[in-house]
């Protein structure tokens, strides 16, 4: 009967984030759709971008204090409901015709909120309701779902919002956060709950706590600085570097931008198929330095098309070029897949349940705030450097960091279960006295 109920509340789990984060995916398009077609202002989509992302992070301290002292299915269903609610209110608005876009930008806000403290209950809940025998299967199985979402989502939201306008997106996406928060209601879990009242100074203890907790473990602390690093010298790859080179050095058409964005998600939604048919006992060693390394090449294959004279002869046939691109993006997807997966499932198992909410809220609120501050610095780089040599030089850069971590990793990163063991342990079996 135990494992019906791992089964069942997985399930209802996970199709309550699938439909919810279709419902992000509609608005995440549909909200600078809106904004573009009433002001036309670069400036305000700024505003727009900072308010979806400040908010976040300024609440996700908070998120993980109190997804450690709380119901955690509760969280998430308050806070579905609570998208819910504010959504069908914003239908209202619009439908009476008072829509402004400084009401978009309150909302906005407030929802940047509420994600995060879905976020928070989500990440420390997942091994509460999954046995750690099954986490890569049900990290990989939520990978897909995220797959799924980020392919439906954004263009179910271009559709409807060409179709129905602002207020039927915000009828359609309240109704997707409402459902969400109907199936999870019904996820048994019933956790143990800290019967102290919240104070300010159990508060900062707990904020105090959780930051201590992530440097006083060997393995923990050097996976988290490893994904850290990584994230900051990475992702603005992603989100200043490529949409530069794609539209401006390139030069290919919005259609074909919007489609290699698809391939990216299409291959991370290949690899988490692959992880759970195939990969669910490769070591996660393996798979991680397998997923970067195999990134690494690729990554070094597209610099060398942005050199003359091979590039030249490419954008005299773009539509090669663009498919050459399209494969590169899938590919990327699919090993950046392998990557995530091992981290994240051995940062779940090396946290325990008592603290993990804020512990991952430490690693999503340091994770988050270096990507701007990369977003800045690369910015910069770009006016100054020529894009190919940009792109060769952060991804050995890279390379540098992974040979660095190989170099000095203890071997918990690999095995959470050597966490907290000495070194004779970890090589003779005993039993420990309590």
């Amino acid at each position: 009967m135990g494992e019906v109920y791992r089964k069942s509340n997985f399930v209802l789990f996970a199709l309550g984030r699938l439909v919810s984060l279709i419902g992000a995916g509609i608005q995440t398009i549909v909200l600078p759709l809106y904004i573009l077609d009433v002001t036309g202002s670069a400036t305000t989509m700024g505003v727009f971008t900072l308010l979806s992302i400040i908010p976040r992070l300024a609440a996700t301290p908070f998120a993980g204090v109190f997804g450690d002292r709380w119901n955690r299915k509760m969280i998430m269903v308050y806070a579905d409901f609570g998208h819910g609610i504010l959504l069908y209110l914003l239908f209202l608005i619009a439908l009476s015709g008072q829509m402004t876009i400084a009401l978009v930008f309150v909302s906005t806000a407030l929802l940047s909120v509420l994600d995060a403290f879905f976020s928070g209950a989500t990440s420390g809940m997942i091994p509460d309701i999954v046995p750690e025998s099954h986490l890569k299967k049900a990290n990989s199985t939520l990978g897909f779902v995220s797959s799924v979402s980020n392919i439906i989502g954004p263009v179910l939201g271009g559709i409807l919002y060409g179709l129905t306008g602002i207020g039927g997106v915000f009828l359609i996406n309240a109704t997707c956060f409402t459902l969400s928060a109907i199936s999870e209601i019904f996820i048994h879990y019933h956790p143990k709950l800290k019967s102290e009242k919240l104070t300010m100074t159990g508060f900062v203890n707990d904020l105090k706590e959780g930051a201590s907790f992530v440097f006083k473990k060997r393995g923990l602390k050097a996976l988290f600085l490893f994904a850290m690093v990584l994230n900051f010298i990475s992702s603005p790859i992603f989100y200043i570097v490529f949409p530069f080179v794609l539209k401006t050095t390139i030069r290919f058409s919005s259609q074909q931008y919007g489609t290699l964005q698809s391939a990216l998600v299409v291959g991370s939604l290949i690899g988490n198929l692959i992880i759970i048919k195939f990969l669910l006992k490769a070591s996660n060693k393996k798979m991680l330095l397998g997923g970067l390394f195999s990134q690494y090449a690729f990554q070094y294959v597209f610099g060398i098309t942005l050199f003359q004279p091979l590039f030249g002869w490419l954008q005299n046939q773009l539509f090669l070029y663009f498919w050459i691109v399209a494969v590169f993006f899938a590919i990327m997807g699919f090993f950046n897949t392998l990557v995530n997966v091992p981290i994240h499932t051995n940062l779940q198992v090396m946290t325990p349940t008592e603290i993990r909410s804020r512990v991952f809220s430490v690693l999503e609120l340091l994770s988050q705030i270096m990507v701007p501050i990369g977003a800045v610095i690369y910015g910069f780089l770009m006016d100054h450097l020529p894009v190919h040599w940009f792109l060769i030089a952060n991804n050995s850069l890279c390379v540098l960091v992974t040979v660095v971590f190989l170099w000095i990793a203890p071997p918990e990163v690999y095995d959470p279960h050597l966490e907290g063991k000495t070194k004779a342990e970890n090589t003779t079996p005993c039993v420990e006295s309590r």
